[in-house]
């Protein structure tokens, strides 16, 4: 079996109720919001307001830069 997410379900949905494919990301966003205004509640009511981040004491641990070839 091919294990799908959320999207692919809602995805799957939207297809049979004949539904323009160019119109599912509006949908999926949809369905994300809720969580995110859980988030932003979260961050208003259990941390400080507008905490900074020092770029001093964080490092970027990710691949080295490169250059992409022209074409």
């Amino acid at each position: 079996p091919l294990p799908i997410n959320v999207d692919g379900a809602i995805g799957a949905i939207l297809a049979d109720l004949g539904i323009d494919p160019a119109v599912f990301n509006g949908f999926f966003m949809i369905a994300r919001t809720p969580g995110l205004i859980a988030h932003v509640t979260e961050e208003q009511t259990r941390e400080r307001p507008m905490r900074r981040i020092d770029p001093v004491n964080h490092a970027y641990d990710g691949p080295p830069p490169r250059t992409l070839e022209d074409k």
